[in-house]
């Protein structure tokens, strides 16, 4: 496949997924999986992984990793691409949207769709968080991620990025 076409085709899907873009992109990380491992083969479940986790520990906007999956597929101009297609929906929805949400202020149905809108993107989440831990290989795995569940529930002060540098550590010990 030529990387024209791939261009073409990661465009066109992310300008089809950014119109999903309930509460981010994380909710859309199936689909992108779909595409990038499952359908193409452009990727491995490790490596697909692994960009979501990068651009999850560093500073900035968790959509880094759409840009990170584009750059490994087609370089700089595969990262823009990605980046340029998943902001085009967004964008032309928060135009319209605002526009029209504030001639409904007192409209009834503005709140009840507001309402809905917050169980469908936990929804679309965890259907993200569970598309993520077919990578886990063994129960240590299992393990592994829900001590990190229960510390972050369990300790709502602490930082994130100390579950992350735990994480990181374990990982690395792990792996000798």
């Amino acid at each position: 496949m030529k990387q024209g076409d791939v261009l073409l085709d990661m465009a066109l899907l992310y300008v089809t997924l950014s119109f999903l873009c309930i509460g981010g992109t994380i909710p859309l990380v199936p689909d992108m999986h779909r595409f990038f491992v499952d359908s193409r083969g452009l990727m491995t479940t490790s490596e697909f992984a692994g960009y979501i986790a990068l651009a999850q520990a560093a500073p900035g906007p968790n959509i880094l990793y759409v840009a990170l999956f584009g750059y490994h597929v087609a370089g700089v101009t595969g990262a823009l691409t990605t980046l340029g297609a998943i902001s085009l929906g967004p964008f032309v929805l928060i135009v319209i949207t605002t526009k029209f949400f504030t001639r409904l202020q007192t409209n009834p149905w503005r709140e009840i769709v507001l309402r809905g809108l917050a169980p469908t993107t936990v929804g679309l989440m965890l259907a993200g968080c569970a598309m993520l831990t077919k990578g886990f290989v063994d129960a240590r795995a299992w393990v592994l991620a829900a001590v990190a569940l229960a510390a972050f529930v369990a300790l709502p002060k602490l930082h994130p990025l100390w579950l992350i540098a735990a994480g990181g550590l374990v990982g690395i010990a792990a792996a000798m």
